[in-house]
């Protein structure tokens, strides 16, 4: 069991996009994160330099950072909050898929461990509404095996597993083509555009929207 260290709300919410952009993009540069948190580059600075201090990012080229095997594990802790949040809002009140992510945002900080788990078990979940698994008190995440829908091979049908990166553009956008979790999809070409055939629909999505889409077997 691993010893409970209470993390700011500041770093909760770096730790949570820094993972999300490693997802998405394979690093998080200060841009990114400032463009993500609406906060200015010289902030995003700082708090990444306490956060290196910490031992839970690490920078990997000029520019480009990462999370620590630490980091990726507080970051697991915090996600747990945020994805239970958004299972509450979800089926509790019918916050549309797509606003979800946002709207846990107002209350993932103050989920309790017993608020967690009650609402874990009354739905029976083991994942958030975009597909991305929840993971234990400890940190621990269940891996899964999917992959890019920028990488597999064409002309491929495939099942979309999950939403790497949410940004209120990349949500509306899936939501309003129907590019939900376990929808079965058939990847016609890659590249920007993918062309997708989705329910006799083809549907092409744009590179940096394809780039949070995850994709396993049918």
């Amino acid at each position: 069991m691993s010893v409970f260290v209470r993390r700011s709300i500041t770093e909760e919410d770096y730790l949570k996009i820094i993972q999300e952009l490693m997802l998405y993009k394979g690093y998080a540069t200060l841009a990114d994160i400032s463009k993500s948190l609406n906060v200015k580059r010289q902030s995003v600075r700082d708090e990444i330099n306490h956060l290196i201090l910490l031992h839970m990012v690490e920078k990997i080229e000029r520019g480009k950072y990462q999370l620590t095997i630490e980091g990726n594990h507080e970051a697991n802790k915090f996600l747990r909050k945020h994805r239970t949040a958004e299972v509450l809002l979800s089926k509790c009140i019918g916050i549309p898929w797509e606003r979800v992510d946002e709207e846990a945002m107002g209350i993932e900080h103050g989920m309790t461990e017993e608020i967690i788990q009650r609402t874990l078990e009354r739905f029976g979940v083991t994942r958030c509404p975009h597909g991305n698994p929840i993971p234990d008190p400890d940190g621990e995440v269940q891996e899964i095996n999917d992959k890019s829908i920028m990488s597999v091979d064409v002309p491929r049908t495939l099942k979309i597993s999950r939403i790497v990166y949410e940004t209120d553009e990349i949500l509306h956008f899936l939501a309003m083509n129907d590019l939900l979790p376990d929808r079965v999809i058939k990847v016609l070409s890659t590249g920007d555009p993918v062309n997708a055939e989705v329910g006799g629909k083809l549907v092409k999505i744009p590179a940096y929207i394809a780039n949070a889409v995850m994709v396993t077997e049918y």
